[in-house]
């Protein structure tokens, strides 16, 4: 599946954290990658460094959101109802990179309102096996059993609005 076919459900999902984390007293607006020019998206995507590593800017969080604290979501919408959360491990390293270099604490929301940290992901995760063709980025990515997901509202909860 491409980026594009991924990209309709993934907004509008987007947006609906974005419109609950502003009901209840948060700012939030949208980031990263889906914010760029398509043209910006693809150069991303054919860059590696001298090791073959592509440049984590492809797995930026897709939410700013501000409360009590400043925290990055990235927001995961899935394709069927199973066990486990799908987590490509770059999403995972880039969202160690806000937690632990630019001290911005870094969730992954999924549908269900169900949320789990990149440390959750990283500890209770295994390695998935090889997808299907035309499924996903083809990137490595882990399973994470979703019994290790907690709610929104305890990572999220209403923020007092101060005037």
């Amino acid at each position: 599946m491409s980026f594009a076919d991924r990209m309709l459900p993934a907004l509008t999902f987007e947006s609906e954290i974005i419109d609950r984390l502003n009901r209840t007293g948060w700012r939030a607006w949208p980031f990263g990658q889906g914010q760029l020019p398509d043209d910006c998206r693809k150069q991303l995507g054919k860059f590696e460094d001298l090791s073959r590593r592509p440049t984590l800017l492809r797995w930026m969080p897709d939410i700013l959101a501000i409360g009590d604290v400043v925290a990055l979501i990235d927001a995961k919408t899935s394709r069927g109802n199973t066990p486990n959360y799908s987590l490509e491990l770059s999403a995972i390293e880039t969202a160690n990179v806000y937690a632990d270099q630019l001290y911005t604490p870094t969730f992954f929301v999924f549908e269900g309102w169900q949320v789990l940290t990149p440390r959750d992901a990283r500890q209770r995760g295994r390695v998935g096996p090889d997808p299907a063709p035309g499924r996903g980025s083809g990137t490595p990515y882990v399973l994470v059993d979703k019994r290790w997901a907690r709610p929104f509202d305890e990572f999220f909860p209403p923020v007092q609005v101060t005037t």
